[in-house]
């Protein structure tokens, strides 16, 4: 260099250590778990590929809770009981870890409504195929499934447990109006907050990518049947009726969705938790199937 490009390289380095915080380089950080987290360094000015501070850590170590509640159809507003809730599912997940835990019961649905048997029944004809009255396997009765869903999803001192389902589908309703029947009529007090899962997508892609996706991106990576059929997925009685409609296959193939989507986006390496590894690893080829359904049954 002659003496005037150096002087020029000296002058700007001595400008930017001027800078508070800028004397940090991007640095990469390998966690026990194998798991590798990114800190970059605040600049003003806006963002910058040095401009963001991104704790990766804490989004991929962050517990979620994925629950769905299926009825014996809706009932018409005029109607004081709305749904007959039959069976729930819920599941743990985080990116780094998977699944690491899930919840299943089937529900005891009560007696319908006078009038609204046929109703009930045709509209689980047409879904989940739970028989409203002669099923074989146990259900539980509302205190015992509202009691264990909370002892499942006990949170971590000082970490608020987060409860996510899918609400642009407006199964959010359902759900809510599930748990807060279940709560007056046993005199538990929940305090289950359900977020939408599109947001928490929205969020864990924006906090990576500092921009939104759109709601297409969005319903189009949760709306994929390509886990339908995939062993492990659903629970035992579904899978051996070879029944789509779970409520906790409903919750795995949430869990599926986001892994496929965005572990890779954040450096997590798929495993057997977070995806069912062994329908790809034995060369099994996935079925596909189209469903005829009833639309104003639809779950």
């Amino acid at each position: 260099l002659t003496e005037e490009e150096r002087r020029q390289y000296a002058e700007k380095a001595r400008k930017w250590n001027a800078k508070k915080g800028c004397q940090e380089a991007v640095k990469e950080v390998n966690a026990e778990n194998g798991t590798h987290f990114r800190w970059l360094v605040v600049a003003s000015g806006g963002w910058s590929e040095n401009g963001f501070v991104l704790f990766l850590s804490d989004v991929v170590a962050d517990v979620f809770y994925f629950l769905d509640i299926f009825s014996h159809g809706k009932l018409p507003h005029h109607c004081e009981q709305r749904f007959l809730p039959c069976e729930i599912g819920c599941v743990k997940y985080s990116l780094q870890d998977g699944i690491t835990a899930d919840f299943h019961h089937f529900i005891d649905p009560g007696v319908p409504p006078y009038g609204f048997r046929y109703h009930c029944q045709s509209a689980s004809d047409q879904t989940h195929k739970i028989p409203l009255s002669g099923f074989h396997l146990p259900r539980t009765c509302y205190e015992v499934v509202l009691q264990e869903l909370l002892e499942f999803a006990q949170p971590t001192r000082g970490v608020q447990r987060h409860f996510y389902c899918r609400v642009w589908s407006r199964s959010e309703f359902r759900i809510n109006w599930c748990l807060t029947r279940m709560a007056d009529k046993t005199g538990i007090k929940s305090h289950l907050d359900i977020f939408a899962v599109e947001d928490l997508i929205i969020e864990l892609y924006q906090k990576k990518y500092q921009k939104k996706p759109s709601r297409t991106w969005v319903d189009k990576i949760l709306d994929v049947f390509l886990w339908d059929y995939c062993s492990s997925t659903r629970c035992k009685w579904h899978e051996e009726n070879d029944i789509v409609y779970c409520a906790l296959a409903s919750c795995k193939k949430i869990a599926y969705c986001i892994s496929k989507s965005l572990a890779s986006v954040y450096g997590v390496s798929l495993t057997a938790a977070h995806l069912p590894l062994q329908d790809f690893e034995c060369g099994q080829s996935l079925s596909t199937r189209m469903e005829k359904l009833d639309i104003g049954h639809f779950q």
